[in-house]
């Protein structure tokens, strides 16, 4: 009796002290997360752009995704500077969005995986003026649009909606 109950205590301590490495060492490494790579991520705050954006897609059960990009003053780099899921703020800009983008036009891509349009629509301000290279970005189910043209009306029609909103450049990065 005596030598099961010290197995089974050795056995405990065993582990207890086990366990206690292995949360130590998960502990000791630090979670990367996106925001932490200044390669791909710089710090923005466009409060006027995130809040017309939560608005806006308030309204619209007929989008999945929102995002805003531009170039946020004093920065060189196109980013997002306001998304219905703020931790995408300050995410640079993709080479394939920006070169959709120096196309001037609204542009939809089927993705039929996630049965999405992709759309990218340059935007500018309510007197359409320039954002430093503005876009929005969004994602039309398949069952809100029947093809590519319907979901760029959708999207046209939501990027209007929050161009109307933008006042100016610099108002978007106020609060």
């Amino acid at each position: 009796m005596f030598k099961i109950i010290v197995r089974n205590l050795f056995a405990a301590a065993l582990c207890i002290g086990v366990c206690s490495v292995f949360a130590s060492a998960q502990a000791a490494k630090p979670a990367k997360t996106p925001g932490q790579d200044p390669s791909t991520y710089m710090k923005v705050n466009a409060p006027l752009a995130q809040s017309i954006l939560v608005k806006v897609k308030a309204h619209h059960d007929d989008i999945v995704k929102l995002g805003l990009h531009a170039v946020p003053p004093g920065e060189t780099d196109n980013v997002i500077i306001a998304n219905i899921t703020p931790s995408k703020n300050g995410k640079k800009s993709s080479d394939k969005d920006l070169e959709k983008l120096a196309q001037a036009k609204p542009i939809a891509v089927r993705i039929d995986k996630d049965k999405v349009f992709d759309l990218l629509i340059p935007i500018a301000d309510a007197n359409g003026g320039d954002l430093n290279g503005g876009f929005v970005v969004m994602e039309v189910p398949y069952s809100k649009a029947a093809d590519e043209d319907a979901a760029i009306k959708i999207g046209v029609g939501i990027r209007d909606e929050v161009q109307r909103m933008i006042p100016s450049k610099a108002a978007m990065y106020q609060p």
